[in-house]
């Protein structure tokens, strides 16, 4: 059985570990890190209304993203501060793509 290893970061510690390639092929991709914001579908951000460094609270919309036509609110999950915002207003967007990180 043929393995791929990968980095796997848990809080503050990251660790090496063997995945079975036939794993790796499939659909399965882990558990989300809820610190990470993702575009739950193709679009165009429409309107960025966080910046890095900037205090949020869970259900607090951070983002308007674009898609057919209809104007769709991007959350956060959790309480934390803005890390990183990976996007700007009028940029494309995939489906899954990281558009903003959090720190708690």
């Amino acid at each position: 059985m043929n393995m791929e290893m990968k980095r796997l970061r848990i809080d503050d510690a990251l660790y090496e570990t063997e995945i079975p390639e036939d794993l790796m092929k499939s659909r399965y991709r882990g558990i989300k890190d809820s610190r990470e914001i993702s575009a739950v579908i193709p679009g165009t951000i429409a309107e960025v209304k966080v910046g890095k460094g900037d205090r949020v609270t869970a259900g607090q919309v951070i983002m308007i993203l674009e898609a057919m036509k209809m104007f769709n609110d991007v959350e956060v999950e959790t309480d934390g501060t803005i890390a990183e915002i990976y996007v700007v207003a009028g940029e494309r967007v995939k489906k899954d793509q990281v558009i903003a990180r959090l720190e708690r």
